[in-house]
């Protein structure tokens, strides 16, 4: 065993002659043993620090589905509340037919998106929340786990 660690020895070593004939000898590279040990203690430094990102990295998943599904939803009751307190009274309901409270499944049609390779389009519930006195709609937009509230008097 000794004798191959010693042949080992020999052969990361090179010799060279210098001017005067004399042979001299001089360490070339890394040896096997020196970069395992250099692999070993960067895997040790990092291992700590993917364990620390790690559920970071697994949470921007759903939070980014959130963002887009509460943006969407923000818009179609921006849409929603944009429209007349008479068409929003004519279309109570829960779920909302989309195309007859816009006018046309075209309009309709504006509320669908992709995300993920999927379509998803929120529905939309009017409800009369004056208590038979008339003049208060509570306007709610759905989408997944996002949902939205808001009130349209007449006034």
């Amino acid at each position: 065993m000794e004798d191959v660690r010693h042949e080992w020895a020999k052969m990361a070593r090179a010799q060279r002659t210098t001017e005067n004939g004399k042979r001299t000898t001089f360490a070339k590279g890394f040896t096997l043993v020196e970069i395992m040990i250099a692999v070993l203690l960067l895997a040790i430094a990092i291992a700590p620090m993917v364990n620390a990102f790690a559920p970071a990295l697994l949470s921007t998943g759903g939070e980014e589905e959130m963002v887009v599904f509460t943006n969407q939803v923000r818009g179609t009751l921006n849409r929603v509340i944009s429209l007349d307190f008479e068409t929003l009274n004519s279309n109570k309901g829960d779920p909302v037919v989309l195309a007859s409270l816009f006018g046309s499944p075209e309009e309709a049609a504006k509320e669908t998106f992709p995300f993920r390779g999927e379509n998803y389009t929120p529905t939309v519930a009017i409800t009369d929340e004056s208590e038979g006195a008339g003049g208060l709609l509570e306007l709610t937009v759905t989408l997944d786990r996002v949902s939205l509230k808001t009130l349209k008097a007449e006034y």
